[in-house]
């Protein structure tokens, strides 16, 4: 996040977890990873002219076949959840609001709240980490079955939109919103101008006014006509 003392984050996590087991594993990783940058620029030390030139029009073939293969008639949405379990403890503890917090434990945080994120609190940092960053850190442990039946209702939303949604976890989904653009006379470059200029975006307006009623959390949203291809304009 912007603001955020990057360096400071990163010296506090050194200096905690000197000596123990991650910081070890750590370590190797990176030494590994020294050792297959070291291997691939000895590689490219030992190509010519005529390598370098044939390799990239490989690559050229390659991004022409890609491109050729694209489908651009379909138009995606896809909708993350913000701080999703955080936003879910906040909803059922009013009190917490506006609090830096962590769901998890001193041994492992799932997921941070903005507030938290301001001092480089983050997901997948042990707890105790988090609290030297972040003297006032409120912890509170993880409850899934609270968070599934939160998911269950954001689901309903999609489902209006796309039936055959695809969820990649409890708070990110994409949804093919081809039909709804079509019978609403709106077309994918017009969804994405009017979020990015944040001017009358119907569709996505609709969706998220329904997801802010039934849960008071915010949600981002990206399009795109290609999945693989995602243009992030957010909305939140």
């Amino acid at each position: 996040m912007e603001g955020v003392d990057k360096e400071k984050v990163q010296k506090v996590i050194y200096e905690m977890s000197k000596g123990s087991k991650y910081f070890e594993n750590e370590q190797r990783k990176e030494a590994l990873t020294k050792q297959k940058i070291e291997h691939l620029r000895a590689q490219c030390a030992t190509l010519t002219d005529n390598d370098i030139s044939h390799f990239q029009k490989v690559a050229e073939r390659k991004m022409l076949e890609l491109e050729a293969s694209r489908d651009l008639s379909k138009i995606w949405l896809h909708t993350d959840m913000d701080a999703f379990y955080a936003a879910v403890e906040t909803l059922e503890d009013p009190s917490l609001k506006g609090k830096p917090l962590a769901v998890g434990s001193m041994s492992m945080i799932t997921t941070a709240s903005y507030e938290a994120r301001k001092f480089g609190v983050r997901a997948a940092m042990p707890g105790f980490i988090g609290c030297k960053l972040c003297p006032g850190l409120v912890f509170v442990r993880p409850n899934f079955e609270r968070y599934t039946h939160y998911n269950e209702l954001t689901r309903k939303v999609f489902q209006r939109y796309d039936p055959s949604f695809i969820a990649t976890s409890l708070d990110e989904a994409y949804l093919n919103i081809t039909s709804v653009c079509i019978e609403r006379s709106i077309t994918g470059e017009e969804v994405t101008m009017n979020i990015s200029n944040c001017h009358s975006a119907l569709l996505t307006r609709s969706m998220l006014i329904e997801l802010l009623v039934m849960f008071h959390m915010s949600c981002q949203h990206s399009f795109t006509t290609d999945k693989v291809y995602l243009l992030h304009h957010l909305f939140s």
